[in-house]
């Protein structure tokens, strides 16, 4: 008999029909605690160690938080869509860039930083068109494509440290791809929508080539991470979802992404 607790916002019903018992929690009856020098993780009371597993979504904007959280469940043996470390690299943006190139998987060049003083000379090390994005609080404000570089300064006006991330990408043209990563499986959905946004109602079930295949197996294993949502332009990975949207992936490739996701929290 295999218990699933689950914690998200989404119904993800569909959980129902996989796991022999499924209950919900929210994010904020999540408590873990250390008395006595003995770690836990309360659920409304009730200690963590009662499920086999957990599918757990965690906004951005509570990466601190999630990493402790996260840390401390699987350190009572249970399985979760996230690791601690790979859920904090995928929400803290300015560490995942850092983190893939460290790791050399393709992504495209990027400059991160934190006040619009900050972003003078960054035309010194890019080169445009680019894709600029606001992140307050971890989460995605404003993205816009700069057709050259010196529109960084009008884009980076009013910033302040603390409060904003400014990204700038170098752009590259290539086709739009989702993908979802589900233990070994791969789901992916090609974005068909004209121009450089992603458009979720433009999306399609598509293979992949065998390159592409590589780099997200690659950026998984590099985040250490059994559930999560590769975005990529080309053969590169412009950027990386900790809370993929698993009846997006369901709905538009016709295959059960949360079987899949399953099938990730019950593996070794």
């Amino acid at each position: 008999m295999t218990k699933l607790l689950k914690i998200t916002d989404r119904d993800y019903e569909e959980f129902e029909e996989i796991f022999d018992e499924v209950e919900e929690a929210a994010i904020d009856e999540v408590a873990p605690e250390v008395m006595d020098g003995k770690k836990d993780v309360k659920i409304t009371g009730e200690s963590i160690e009662d499920y086999d597993a957990a599918y757990i979504e965690v906004a951005p904007k509570n990466a601190v938080f999630g990493r402790v959280a996260l840390e401390m469940i699987v350190e009572k043996g249970v399985r979760t869509n996230h690791t601690s470390t790979g859920f904090f690299i995928a929400a803290k943006k300015n560490y995942l860039y850092y983190v893939l190139h460290e790791k050399n998987i393709p992504a495209p060049k990027t400059v991160v930083v934190a006040t619009d003083k900050a972003s003078r000379n960054i035309e010194k090390e890019l080169r445009g068109p680019l894709i600029a994005r606001k992140l307050e609080s971890l989460e995605e404000s404003e993205t816009k494509k700069l057709d050259t570089v010196q529109d960084i300064t009008e884009f980076a006006e009013g910033s302040e440290y603390d409060e904003d991330i400014l990204l700038f990408h170098e752009y590259n043209s290539g086709d739009k791809y989702r993908c979802l990563v589900a233990g070994d499986q791969i789901i992916s959905l090609k974005d068909r929508s004209e121009g450089w946004r992603f458009d979720e109602d433009s999306l399609s079930y598509s293979n992949i080539s065998d390159r592409q295949r590589e780099v997200i197996k690659k950026s998984s294993k590099a985040l250490g991470t059994p559930v999560i949502e590769v975005k990529m332009r080309g053969e590169e990975v412009y950027d990386i979802n900790p809370n993929p949207d698993l009846k997006l992936f369901t709905d538009v490739s016709g295959k059960n992404a949360f079987e899949a996701a399953a099938e990730a929290l019950r593996s070794d």
